[in-house]
């Protein structure tokens, strides 16, 4: 029985053998056949696609880390600045005119010249001023004349009291020498008082030449140049030469010349304003910043400014002053917000930047749009290290320009 079990065992095994053994000539064949059958279309571009779509999205990757990267460099960058665009050049400037009426008579300069401060601008005609100096002058002399006459008439007051008190003497000493006389009955009764009348006679006498006297020194005044007439004419003579002088219009200040547009013969009056002159130097920026920004501004932190007007120069200046309201604040009708549909909106506040005097000496017209930074840090990094130190790639020392590492301990002045 086991036998026949082995038997049929080993039965299929030799039928698979020899199966195997028929059907490899068969796949032998069939293997030249398949490397000589053309390749799948299909199969190709589902290939060249999935790699394209692979490269794609490596690039699109690689923009974005890129762009992550700039992104974060720029804003290590933007944080060390407060920046605006509100902000416009503005400098000190007068306004021209004469202090007296007149015509004019030359017109040395023309409009947008540079004057230097003393030096002329415009004459008026100083004919009139003229005359009314040498008035001045006669008034004066005139007045010292009348100071010696009043002089004159104080002396001629006090001889005259001095000739009364002489008179009222003698007629004090006549009436004690009647007096005595009297006691040994040698004087009549009406010599004795006809001699009393005399000394009140005298003593008013004596009174009148005082009052005489006063009233001189009165009329005359105080003696010499602390006369009234005196002084009063002198000032009369001190306000017609500086009228006079006053026909002359010199510059204020270092500057330029802004609406020169008179003309000789002109006539102009008193305080007439004719035309401005600008300062050239301690020009300023008005640097208008949102009211969240100005925690973070310090009086006498470095600012850039760059003007319209010179694309590539970078002027150089400090936060000197920031204003006490917002602009807002001091404009002719101050807005109302007591109503019920208000809505906060974020104000802001001039800050004054003052230019450094090197950078003044280009040409800066008052009131050009500017782009003003102010520094938070005191030696900001330029925009390449920032974008390197995202990496930790930053190798920028933090001593710039001879100046001490933040981390190196200073004194304060």
């Amino acid at each position: 029985m086991s036998q026949a079990i082995k038997e049929q065992a080993s039965k299929p095994l030799d039928e698979s053998i020899g199966a195997s053994a028929t059907q490899a000539p068969s796949s032998a064949d069939a293997k030249p056949s398949a490397l000589n059958s053309p390749p799948d279309p299909s199969s190709a571009a589902r290939t060249k696609k999935t790699r394209a779509s692979r490269i794609r999205l490596f690039i699109i990757l690689a923009i974005l880390l890129l762009g992550v990267w700039l992104g974060l460099g720029y804003l290590r960058y933007s944080g060390q600045y407060l920046t605006t665009e509100d902000s416009f050049i503005n400098a000190h400037q007068a306004q021209i005119g004469a202090e007296v009426s007149g015509q004019i008579q030359s017109v040395p300069w023309q409009n947008n010249q540079l004057v230097k401060q003393g030096e002329v601008l415009f004459k008026l005609d100083p004919t009139p001023y003229q005359v009314a100096v040498d008035t001045a002058k006669a008034a004066l002399s005139a007045a010292i004349r009348e100071q010696d006459s009043a002089t004159a008439a104080i002396g001629t007051a006090e001889a005259g009291l001095q000739q009364r008190l002489a008179q009222a003497q003698l007629a004090a000493e006549q009436l004690r020498r009647l007096q005595n006389i009297n006691n040994k009955q040698f004087v009549s009764a009406q010599d004795l008082s006809n001699a009393k009348s005399a000394v009140t006679v005298a003593d008013a006498a004596v009174s009148e030449a005082r009052a005489t006297r006063a009233e001189a020194k009165a009329a005359a005044g105080a003696p010499g140049e602390q006369n009234d007439r005196i002084k009063s004419a002198q000032a009369a003579l001190a306000g017609a030469q500086y009228n006079l002088s006053k026909t002359i219009v010199t510059a204020p200040m270092n500057g330029r010349l802004a609406n020169y547009t008179i003309e000789p013969g002109q006539p102009v009056n008193a305080n007439q304003t004719l035309f401005s002159i600008v300062a050239t130097q301690q020009l300023w920026v008005d640097a208008n910043f949102k009211e969240t920004e100005l925690s973070n501004i310090k009086l006498g932190a470095p600012a850039e400014i760059d003007s319209d007007v010179y694309g590539k120069h970078v002027f150089k200046g400090k936060v000197t002053s920031i204003a006490a309201g917002a602009g807002t604040a001091f404009s002719l009708l101050p807005p109302q917000n007591a109503t019920g549909n208000w809505v906060k909106v974020t104000q802001r506040v001039p800050v004054r930047i003052t230019l450094d005097d090197t950078d003044t000496a280009k040409l800066l017209p008052i009131g050009t749009s500017t782009t003003t930074r102010v520094l938070l840090t005191l030696h900001p990094k330029s925009l390449w290290n920032c974008v390197l130190g995202v990496v930790g790639l930053d190798r920028s020392s933090d001593k710039v320009d001879g100046s001490p590492s933040p981390s190196t301990p200073t004194q304060n002045p």
